[in-house]
């Protein structure tokens, strides 16, 4: 079936705005959406090594960004980070150690023709990397932005369905893709799938609202202070 026409199927059986299940439906899609196009946008990126040699600064920021926690929103209406959030990345950069640690061990197993650049990308580095990241967070905060748009745009799309809606949510996801270098079909349509997904679903979310990213291990936050095999400042 059609992805957008799966999603809008859905999306019409999902609770109305005053229904009390209205903001965990829409969370848990949120959340999962995040998550998938951040995953996207890195492995794309990742997947030819030669693209990390010649730019840095873009494949530093795509680690962080694949590691940021989501943001599970606050009710009634708001899903993604706010402009305040982003200008100051303290919500979206809080507990991000273990998860950033991870993924690059996952990143410089796959690098396989340039010893230096597996190196540069080992997960003794993360503090490095991150706050190479945090003194020129531009393109960061460019990416939560545009990623933001989209899904509050797939969200309108999902409760108020009418073609206006759907051209919005078309021209978010083009966008997005620009600034996220990946194909806008693809892009679009692992949004709209997810989506479906998650409102297909439910009962992910069993408790009333989700509480802090990251809090089910508060001993995580103190990756991102220190790292005993992580020097302050390294090459």
């Amino acid at each position: 079936m059609d992805q957008l026409q799966n999603f809008l199927d859905l999306a019409a059986l999902a609770p109305a705005e005053k229904d009390a299940r209205h903001f965990r439906t829409w969370q848990r899609v949120s959340v999962q959406v995040q998550r998938e196009v951040r995953s996207l946008a890195a492995r794309n990126f990742f997947a030819e090594e030669w693209r990390a040699g010649i730019n840095l600064d873009r494949a530093y920021t795509l680690v962080v960004y694949w590691s940021c926690q989501p943001c599970f929103g606050r009710r009634p209406m708001e899903f993604t980070y706010d402009v305040g959030d982003l200008v100051t990345l303290s919500k979206v950069l809080r507990l991000i150690g273990r998860g950033m640690q991870a993924r690059l061990a996952e990143i410089s197993a796959g690098f396989e023709s340039d010893p230096r650049l597996k190196r540069r990308f080992l997960p003794v580095w993360h503090m490095d990397i991150l706050k190479a990241v945090k003194n020129k967070p531009r393109t960061l905060i460019e990416l939560l932005a545009r990623e933001g748009i989209m899904i509050n745009a797939l969200i309108e799309l999902g409760t108020t369905r009418n073609e206006r809606n759907q051209k919005r949510f078309q021209k978010s996801g083009e966008s997005a893709a620009r600034v996220l270098g990946v194909n806008s079909a693809v892009l679009q349509n692992l949004v709209l799938r997810t989506g479906a997904e998650n409102l297909a679903a439910g009962g992910i979310f069993e408790d009333g609202d989700v509480v802090a990213p990251g809090s089910p291990n508060a001993r995580i936050g103190r990756d991102e202070d220190r790292d005993d095999r992580s020097p302050d400042s390294s090459g």
